[in-house]
């Protein structure tokens, strides 16, 4: 019974230092020897963005695109792409007098879609929060902002020209990048 007691205690302390870890999430190139071959060519700066849509107390903005290799170290996890990520910085505002949560709102993040010079659609497949995560549960106050990094699996080379929000209604939104 104290085997048991010992490892839940020490189970719940790592699953706290994890939760409460103040380093901000990192995006870097892979550093494999392996993966540097397939990252030679990657920009390695993002681009600076200012799209945005302002609708029903929301406001989702996109403040930057980067192509950032084939792995991508993050606060918790490592995420690792087939080909390279193409992370999309977002930040989502609530513009109301009042307090709303987000899963109320007229965007659905998690069916948000790049597409490239020439047409070419790539899906989500991953984001990165950039926020305490202690508000994952909480409504956004009035004004409040939170930031993401959305993660798309894409060929090496390509050029990102759009950026597709989904509504509600299944309504696709561009925003030019």
């Amino acid at each position: 019974m104290n085997k048991f007691k010992y490892l839940s205690i020490a189970a719940l302390l790592f699953v706290i230092s994890a939760c409460t870890s103040s380093q901000q999430a990192k995006l870097e190139p892979s550093s494999s020897q392996a993966n540097a071959a397939d990252t030679t060519n990657i920009e390695p700066v993002s681009k600076a963005v200012n799209g945005k849509v302002n609708s029903k107390g929301w406001e989702v903005s996109v403040t930057g695109v980067k192509y950032a290799g084939q792995k991508i170290q993050g606060k918790y996890t490592t995420y690792e792409a087939a080909e390279v990520w193409t992370v999309v910085s977002i930040t989502v505002k609530n513009t109301s007098a009042k307090r709303q949560r987000d899963d109320d709102g007229w965007f659905l993040l998690s069916f948000s879609k790049l597409v490239d010079s020439k047409g070419n659609e790539y899906d989500i497949k991953d984001k990165e929060i950039k926020y305490d995560t202690d508000l994952l549960s909480k409504p956004f106050s009035p004004g409040e902002a939170r930031s993401e990094d959305l993660l798309f699996d894409t060929p090496k080379g390509i050029k990102v020209d759009k950026f597709v929000i989904e509504d509600k209604d299944l309504k696709s939104i561009p925003i030019k990048l």
